[in-house]
């Protein structure tokens, strides 16, 4: 018995924002979660000769809640919102 589910995978994650510092990314994730956005987390390591010892969090949120996620961080200080850099683009891989 065949089931249900459409056999089509769907892809609409966007690469939202990045951040390299470790507090940032933590009231980001505690905003998403209080807005109720579904996001995962993308860890792309330093480089070789790099003073930076955390490297780069990249955010990835579902395309329809998008807007939740930039209105949930408005509310951040704009000191915060500085460390921010908005990427916007698709998320090329596949991981299933």
């Amino acid at each position: 018995m065949e089931t249900a589910y459409q056999k089509v995978k769907v892809h609409n994650e966007l690469e939202w924002c990045q951040v390299t510092d470790l507090s940032t990314k933590e009231k980001i994730e505690k905003l998403l979660l209080k807005h109720r956005v579904s996001y995962f987390v993308k860890w792309e390591k330093p480089k070789l000769f790099s003073n930076d010892k955390f490297g780069t969090c990249i955010f990835c949120v579902n395309q329809l809640q998008k807007e939740i996620a930039e209105e949930a961080i408005e509310g951040l200080a704009d000191e915060i919102r500085g460390k921010i850099r908005f990427i916007n683009r698709k998320v090329d891989k596949t991981f299933y």
